[in-house]
């Protein structure tokens, strides 16, 4: 009996984690290049229950041995949260700094859904990744997000634009350059490039909040020339790519999953409390 409540704490438990990274979705459905997480649920290894020290004789002689009783499940467990990289909508903003990558038709020669992302510097110097192409510029001069990293160049190095330059006066590429007077060809200028990275494997990013990832291990080396298939769009930001009805749909399906499990521990208090009543007769 003590097993079966064990089995319905963990489906409640697991059934828990998967509503929290619903919930962080939905909270994020506005927050741009934002990528969904999606829980796997897994059931715990089938175990196989013997009896030890059976009356019956074992084949190696006159001692006790042991006895096959059958298996048993042990429930479920949330696994492991994994973003989804899958293209979001591009809405228009006008911003002179925004930018979007679009990698949708990104796939690589082995049949991988590769992804496309945005070289950034954090605070303390470490290389990080991002979807979130809302850029601006600083006091400094330096291209950076919304939370102060900044955008690196594809030779990996911080991107710098003169900060008295009016906004007006700059455009980027679908390549990722920065182009100063784009309208003036005798001052236009190139004056750096966006930088990129391909990650062939974007399970591999690990989440770290504000729409930053890194990568553990061997880091991508920038784009130098962007793939026929990928491009980015000036004055656009990409949209989260979560689906607010689907989301709403499978939170009310986890709230049915928890209140089912409950009412099995509920049954199983029940049975317990009326065992005890009468073991004190």
């Amino acid at each position: 009996m003590l097993r079966g409540i064990d089995t319905a704490a963990s489906g409640m438990l697991a059934v828990q984690r998967r509503q929290e990274a619903l919930t962080n979705n939905l909270a994020n459905i506005e927050t741009p290049g934002y990528k969904k997480v999606d829980t796997t649920l897994r059931a715990f290894p089938e175990v196989f229950l013997e009896r030890i020290n059976d009356s019956k004789q074992s084949s190696k002689g006159n001692a006790p041995g042991f006895s096959w009783i059958g298996s048993m499940q042990q429930g479920v467990y949330a696994q492991e949260n994994i973003s989804s990289f899958l293209q979001g909508d591009l809405v228009t903003t006008n911003n002179p700094y925004d930018v979007a990558i679009d990698d949708q038709a990104l796939t690589l020669s082995n049949g991988q859904k590769a992804s496309v992302l945005f070289a950034v510097e954090n605070a303390a110097g470490e290389t990080r990744y991002t979807r979130n192409g809302r850029f601006t510029v600083d006091e400094t001069g330096h291209l950076v997000t919304a939370e102060g990293c900044k955008v690196l160049n594809n030779q990996g190095k911080p991107v710098q634009i003169d900060p008295a330059l009016a906004s007006s006066e700059v455009s980027i590429s679908p390549k990722g350059e920065i182009i100063l007077n784009p309208d003036k060809p005798a001052n236009r200028k190139v004056v750096d490039t966006i930088g990129l990275v391909l990650i062939q494997n974007p399970n591999k990013l690990i989440k770290e909040g504000n729409g930053l990832f890194r990568l553990d291990g061997q880091k991508p080396a920038p784009l130098t020339d962007l793939p026929a298939s990928v491009q980015l769009h000036h004055k656009m930001i990409e949209k989260s790519n979560v689906d607010p009805s689907m989301t709403m749909t499978n939170m009310m399906e986890n709230v049915r999953l928890y209140e089912a499990n409950q009412k099995v521990l509920q049954a199983y208090d029940r049975s317990l409390e009326l065992l005890n009543s009468i073991g004190r007769v």
